[in-house]
């Protein structure tokens, strides 16, 4: 992911990345060139949240423009690029990981639920899958934001997690009795072909294959 993959617009309308109020767009793209599904040049956009630190808009906004603050950054620049002793370089995910158990270390495993060991970067994705499914966000929007082309993504659903269940059981209320409508099964006479295991059945005459003592007695 480059530079030149995050787009912002304000009312429909690009922004340049050298705009001073650039925080302030209404909505952040980004477009991933590559990626492990088939799809190539797949494209997601998030809405500003109204949060003063957690909005998607600001996050990257504040990125990008501390990188093309860097001499001799272009649109080609990575996203995972600091300035590091004068010189430039990718952040790795192994100090990614450090970075999240550092966090996790700080909140504590009494309030979290789980140890720093238990955190690598995948829990990224799991704690935004997490996040939508718990703000009710439909599947559908969790599969295109999350870019997941399967159901993989329950993978990352944590029914441990205390509000996975929130308002299930008051839902589970709003029809205490309810009617059972029958299956509609008419009745069939025996000698009507369609009747499972009629001679004349077409799914019988295919069942029965090669036995040629059941094949002499069709008609």
């Amino acid at each position: 992911l480059t530079l030149g993959n995050i787009r912002f617009f304000r009312q429909g309308a690009p922004l340049a990345h050298t705009q001073h109020d650039l925080d302030t767009a209404d909505c952040v793209n980004l477009t991933f060139v590559f990626q492990k599904k088939d799809q190539k040049h797949d494209s997601v956009s998030q809405r500003a949240s109204g949060d003063a630190v957690m909005c998607p808009v600001k996050q990257w906004a504040a990125l990008v423009q501390r990188i093309h603050n860097y001499p001799g950054t272009s649109d080609n620049t990575t996203v995972d690029t600091i300035m590091s002793l004068g010189r430039f370089r990718r952040i790795t995910s192994t100090e990614m990981v450090h970075a999240l158990r550092d966090a996790a270390a700080a909140v504590g495993e009494a309030r979290l639920g789980f140890a720093k060991e238990d955190i690598g970067t995948h829990s990224l994705r799991s704690g935004a899958a997490m996040s939508m499914y718990l703000g009710e966000c439909p599947v559908y929007t969790i599969m295109m934001i999350g870019r997941w082309s399967s159901d993989a993504f329950l993978l990352y659903i944590r029914k441990q997690v205390e509000q996975f269940s929130h308002n299930v059981a008051t839902k589970m209320l709003a029809f205490e009795t309810y009617n059972h409508i029958p299956d509609y099964n008419p009745s069939i006479a025996r000698v009507d072909p369609r009747t499972r295991n009629h001679a004349d059945n077409a799914a019988t005459r295919r069942n029965i294959g090669g036995d040629t003592a059941a094949q002499a007695r069709l008609p």
